[in-house]
């Protein structure tokens, strides 16, 4: 816990805590710019925050920079000094060394035992030091730590705060070496090394592999028998290739006999002309003109669906046949091959190594397809998993959460209060605040949920600035002292009008506090809020 704070600057040199609440009171009339806030905030730099320089530079302006001393006491006291300009370097006294403003903030995340939840230190404490310099007061975002603070770091701080993030953590961990996995496979299909397939692509591959490996294994018995059945092996396959050339050729002959036939049927159907009709008028003059212009109209339409049709088998036919002259090309190269070939075993070893080679490429392409596939389907079921451990941890926690805002509230207010009620979506959260959109119940909402924090997670103390009680009836704020009250966790709040509540809560003020300021009495022992005449 924080034990004490010095700083000559302060009214009141040494400042005293408690383990449970502590209170600066300020005065009866509720007499602002005194320094309350200020103080809460140098409190807030005793916990390694960095906002006191910056949000307090009227401070600074006015008095200059300061030390400001802090002992804190675990298993035993340990003391400290922090220059508000040259905060990133504290002096530990008892080691009489200089401690980066990192190492600070580790001792104290061992100190309170927070870094067995993997939180570091200001990411437990900072959205719960509620202080009007900070700005992180509002009540319809009361989980936030900062103005739209993304939905992800906001829930990891939440799991973390409740113990419930290592599971999920190390699911995280898998899915993130998982994806490096994947990444490294994507990289390779991006060089060009390996081609990336499709799924026909790898079965196809599969028919091959089996068609080469049958081969290769042929080839291979071959070489280790005699040459005689080398020789009849090429036989064999040369007689393949001249069949399979003689049953590509017939097949083109038939194709090139059909079109022969369809280019003299086109030479005959061509279009005839209503001159070819001006000879028979001549012949027959008694004719029907009308009905024989009719009749060569029909003609002609008649011609050009059948050139039409005529003219789209001649340009399949010729695609076929050009198919078939590259198919004999590539069997009249092989044949070529096979007899430029010096000697049969030579030719062999050079198919081996070719269908060897062809083999180990498409079982690579299948080997990284199916690695591909399988790295897909292991982030799939992580992420299956994240998000089933996520549902769970996220009940439990918005359970509890829900049970502690009930308790709290009806603490604050004992006639039968309307409950806020967060719900923890799974793209955001919203806080609920009922019917009752009050200032005041607002923020008793928020100081509940703050409250349920402190005593059901590693949150090691709070601080709430008297802006979240100005709008809070007598008796409530009578209950929420008695409430503070009874926490054996430090609790840092500031006060005014000390004597208008009952004399039990007078005590219970009296007794927490560490500071008394008023008018005349000012934080640091200067008034320059006033304009200068």
């Amino acid at each position: 816990m924080l034990k004490s704070i010095s700083c000559e600057k302060i009214v009141e040199t040494t400042l005293i805590f408690k383990s449970s609440l502590n209170s600066v009171v300020g005065a009866d009339d509720a007499h602002n710019s005194i320094g309350k806030s200020s103080i809460l905030m140098l409190i807030d730099f005793a916990f390694g925050g960095d906002d006191f320089p910056t949000k307090c530079d009227d401070v600074i302006k006015n008095i200059g920079d300061f030390d400001v001393g802090m002992v804190f006491e675990f298993d035993k006291k340990y003391s400290f000094i922090r220059n508000t300009g040259t905060s990133n370097d504290i002096y530990h006294l008892e080691e009489q060394s200089v401690l980066s403003i990192e190492d600070f903030r580790s001792f104290l995340q061992k100190k309170y035992n927070i870094d067995k939840y993997a939180l570091s230190f200001r990411e437990c404490v900072s959205g719960f030091y509620r202080i009007y310099q900070r700005d992180n007061y509002n009540d319809k975002r009361p989980l936030d730590n900062f103005h739209k603070e993304g939905w992800v770091s906001i829930r990891k701080r939440i799991l973390k705060l409740f113990n419930e993030y290592s599971t999920i953590e190390k699911l995280e961990q898998n899915k993130k070496s998982e994806t490096e996995h994947k990444n490294d496979i994507k990289g390779t299909f991006n060089t060009g090394a390996i081609t990336k397939i499709n799924k026909r692509i790898f079965k196809q591959n599969e028919d091959k592999i089996l068609e080469f490996r049958a081969l290769i294994a042929n080839i291979k018995k071959s070489l280790e028998t005699n040459v005689t059945d080398i020789k009849s092996l090429i036989s064999k396959e040369n007689s393949a290739l001249k069949r399979n050339k003689d049953s590509l050729i017939d097949m083109r002959i038939k194709l090139e006999t059909s079109l022969s036939r369809i280019e003299d049927s086109l030479s005959k159907t061509a279009l005839k002309n209503s001159k070819n009709f001006v000879q028979l008028v001549e012949f027959f003059p008694e004719i029907d003109k009308e009905r024989l212009s009719q009749v060569d109209s029909f003609h002609n339409g008649i011609s050009k669906i059948m050139r039409n049709q005529l003219n789209e088998e001649k340009r399949s036919l010729i695609e076929n046949i050009n198919d078939i002259n590259k198919e004999t090309q590539a069997i009249d190269k092989k044949l070529l091959e096979i007899v430029n070939s010096k000697e049969e075993s030579v030719y062999m070893l050079e198919k081996l190594i070719e269908l060897d080679r062809l083999e180990k490429s498409l079982t690579q392409q299948n080997n990284f397809w199916e690695k591909d596939e399988d790295v897909k389907e292991r982030i799939r079921m992580i992420n299956l998993d994240i998000k089933n451990s996520l549902i769970d941890s996220i009940d439990k926690i918005q359970k509890t959460i829900n049970e502690g805002l009930s308790k709290y509230i009806n603490k604050i207010y004992l006639e039968n209060p309307i409950n806020p009620v967060i719900h923890i979506l799974d793209n955001d959260y919203k806080f609920d605040r009922g019917d009752d959109r009050g200032t005041g119940k607002g923020f008793a909402n928020m100081i509940s949920l703050d409250l349920t924090f402190l005593e059901k997670t590693c949150l090691p103390n709070i601080i709430h600035d008297s802006l979240l009680f100005k709008n809070m009836d007598v008796t409530s704020i009578e209950n929420l002292i008695s409430t503070y009250s009874d926490f054996d966790k430090q609790i840092f709040i500031s006060i005014d009008e000390a004597s208008k509540y009952e004399r039990k809560t007078q005590e219970k003020i009296k007794s927490s506090q560490f500071l008394k300021l008023d008018k005349n009495r000012v934080a640091f022992g200067v008034k320059w809020k006033n304009k200068s005449i």
